[in-house]
């Protein structure tokens, strides 16, 4: 079973993906920070339209100490943006309509 850390505060949100991940035999986490994650986690899934997750300087921290392949959504991707989250250490940047119907098989596909 692979670990999952969901870096979401919109609880609907969060709770989509949690079930549907749930499904996927993945074992979700709701993190708040680098320190609530779970021994081993794989992947943080992270709301980059969130102004305390979504933005370079999490993302790089999260990337330096943590050995998690990162995932990240937001609700209108932007090149310039999204070019700056990868270089930060975003591992996919994907829009928010696609995180929900896609997870699972993004989740399967990084867990590789």
């Amino acid at each position: 079973m692979n670990n999952i850390a969901l870096f979401v505060k919109d609880f609907q949100k969060g709770t989509e993906l949690s079930e549907r991940l749930a499904t996927a035999d993945m074992n979700v986490t709701f993190a708040e920070s680098i320190y609530d994650l779970p021994d081993q986690c794989k992947i943080g899934i992270i709301d980059l339209d969130d102004e305390k997750f979504g933005n370079v300087k999490f993302v790089s921290e999260l990337n330096s100490q943590t050995n998690m392949t990162l995932l990240g959504y937001m609700k209108t991707v932007h090149k310039e943006t999204m070019d700056k989250l990868k270089s930060a250490g975003c591992n996919m940047v994907i829009s928010k309509a696609s995180i929900v119907k896609n997870v699972q098989s993004l989740v399967k596909e990084l867990s590789k």
